[in-house]
């Protein structure tokens, strides 16, 4: 997909873990019906509670699998009011595993919210919340020593923001981890008049001989270091 052809369509979901079936479980599953083709999903039907939200059917299936097969630690840059986050909690507990995930977002407002959304649905075990500034956080994180398997980027639509984090990723992913970046493919990110970056941010920031292109998922793109 090329720049002009950014939210002209959204590709739908496929998986990169094997799997039999189409859904993974249950949970997989009602992910699949919550959305009419590739429209938004309904956090209410999801989780049974009206969290505020924007995901894409494909992009959620993706979010799951993700969360559900990594190994290692999970990160999302951006939590809003914490629909992404639950769906990365209950993968998690789905999975059986006990991945620690660490959501972080700016507003206080949103991190209030992100814990509310996560204790409503009985998934704030094994969820640790921040409330900071994506890119001091993420430096922090790397002198600390964290290293995550799966990082979830949503937590700005403009190009410094998001560039900065790319120059990050390297410091932070393990060898063979993922990065999904949300609102990639949006026609907004080549409209001059929107402060909308995050395609021209990954393509910039992200090194390419460092990072392999796995697809493009709804408005998502995925990555993955190699290694």
């Amino acid at each position: 997909m090329t720049a002009g052809d950014l939210g002209s369509r959204f590709p739908p979901y496929k998986p990169n873990f094997p799997f039999p079936g189409e859904y993974i479980d249950q949970f997989h599953t009602l992910i699949g019906s919550s959305a009419k083709s590739e429209g938004l999903i309904n956090p209410n039907e999801l989780l049974g509670v009206p969290i505020t939200g924007w995901l894409r059917r494909a992009d959620a299936l993706k979010l799951y699998e993700l969360g559900y097969f990594v190994a290692g630690d999970i990160l999302e840059l951006g939590s809003y009011h914490g629909l992404s986050t639950c769906i990365l909690s209950q993968s998690n507990y789905n999975s059986g595993a006990r991945k620690q995930i660490f959501s972080i977002d700016l507003s206080s407002g949103n991190c209030a919210k992100t814990i509310e959304s996560l204790q409503i649905t009985g998934l704030r075990r094994n969820v640790e919340t921040r409330c900071a500034d994506a890119t001091s956080a993420v430096e922090r994180l790397a002198m600390d020593g964290a290293r995550f398997q799966f990082v979830f980027i949503d937590h700005s639509h403009s190009y410094k923001p998001v560039y900065e984090i790319c120059q990050l990723l390297p410091k932070i992913v393990t060898p063979g981890g993922w990065c999904l970046f949300h609102d990639f493919n949006d026609r907004r990110n080549q409209d001059p008049t929107a402060d909308h970056g995050v395609y021209r941010a990954v393509i910039d920031g992200l090194d390419a001989d460092l990072f392999e292109f796995y697809g493009i998922y709804g408005c998502t793109a995925l990555y993955r270091m190699g290694g």
